[in-house]
């Protein structure tokens, strides 16, 4: 390629000759035809790769910066709205929730308010109103536990109002009417009987006349049934623990595996009673009759069995560490424990 030098000699010796012989190279003439713009992207393309990315890199970092800044902004947004969504959900489920609380409780109320009135309806007729209503209690219990000891005490009003103690006690005691008996059974399965209010049944100064009754696992802890006939009633692992039993008519009764722990049974009738396996301990069995019960397995840690009439019992398989055995009747037929001796017979009653 000549120099510039060369080609300004060229021009001059051209002009001197009228005419310039000196013309652009193909490169100036191409930068020429293209423009500002043109020579700006020759310019650009001339360089190499390396050099391009290093004039771009500023920028692609400033494009990712504000991308990663978008997404952060969006992330945040969307977290904001699902936290205001969540909350708002909540305060509305909550809502829903009480406003179902209070309807329930205004149904379970009128549902009270009638069951008391049929439990209020007197006269034989009126039997069947009654029984609906001790069961529509019932129902109220199981569906409502707050509501549990108002039923509790009402019914217990009506087993007090409708089978009192006479003033004397009769030699035989009539049985209770049907609604009597059911209110009795209502009460016995009550869901909740652990609970503080409704453990105890306050059926002071009743007499109950319950023979055959099924009450199989029971929940009667601390009830009176004083002088109650529970002839031959199956009372199979029932929780009649500390409950008043005194004068009671067991015999015959189903008493297996049920927790007397603690009872009153003081003159009470168990002749030919299912005793298997029952927890005594610590009962007062004074003076009761317990010929031909059965006792396999019975647990009388404590009991105080002086003046009980154990003629023909078997008492061998019998728990009877620290039982009070003084003036028992007993006879040949009376089996004890091993290392158990055989207590003086108390003169015959």
């Amino acid at each position: 390629m000549p120099s510039f030098r060369d080609r300004l000699a060229a021009a001059r010796a051209g002009w001197s000759s009228g005419r310039i012989s000196w013309q652009p190279s193909t490169a100036e003439r191409r930068s020429r035809a293209v423009g500002p713009e043109g020579r700006r992207r020759l310019r650009m393309s001339s360089r190499a790769p390396g050099q391009i990315g290093a004039h771009w890199a500023p920028t692609r970092e400033l494009v990712h910066t504000v991308f990663q800044g978008v997404t952060v902004l969006t992330a945040v947004a969307a977290l904001l709205f699902t936290a205001r969504s969540l909350d708002y959900t909540a305060d509305a489920t909550s809502a829903t929730r009480q406003q179902m609380h209070l309807s329930e409780q205004g149904q379970i109320s009128d549902r009270f308010g009638k069951a008391v009135d049929q439990l209020g309806q007197e006269g034989e007729n009126k039997l069947s109103i009654r029984l609906g209503g001790i069961y529509a209690l019932e129902r109220v219990m199981r569906d409502s536990a707050d509501d549990e000891p108002t039923v509790i005490e009402v019914l217990c009003a009506f087993i007090r109002t409708h089978a009192p103690r006479p003033l004397k006690t009769p030699e035989h005691v009539n049985t209770s009417s049907l609604d009597v008996r059911a209110a009795v059974t209502v009460l016995a399965r009550r869901p909740n009987p652990n609970a503080n209010q409704n453990q105890r049944l306050d059926l002071a100064d009743t007499l109950l006349g319950l023979p055959g009754v099924a009450l199989s696992g029971a929940h009667l802890a601390r009830t009176s049934l004083f002088g109650a006939d529970l002839l031959r009633a199956d009372l199979s692992g029932a929780d009649l623990s500390g409950a008043d039993l005194r004068h009671a008519n067991l015999g015959g009764a189903n008493l297996q595996e049920a927790n007397l722990s603690g009872a009153g049974l003081i003159g009470a009738d168990l002749r030919g009673a299912d005793l298997r396996h029952v927890d005594l301990r610590g009962a007062g069995l004074i003076g009761a009759d317990v010929r031909g019960a059965g006792l396999i397995g019975a647990d009388l840690r404590g009991a105080d069995l002086r003046h009980v009439d154990l003629r023909g019992a078997n008492l061998s398989t019998t728990n009877l560490r620290d039982a009070n055995l003084d003036g028992a009747n007993v006879d040949a037929a009376t089996l004890l424990p091993h290392g158990v001796a055989r207590p003086t017979p108390s003169p015959t009653r």
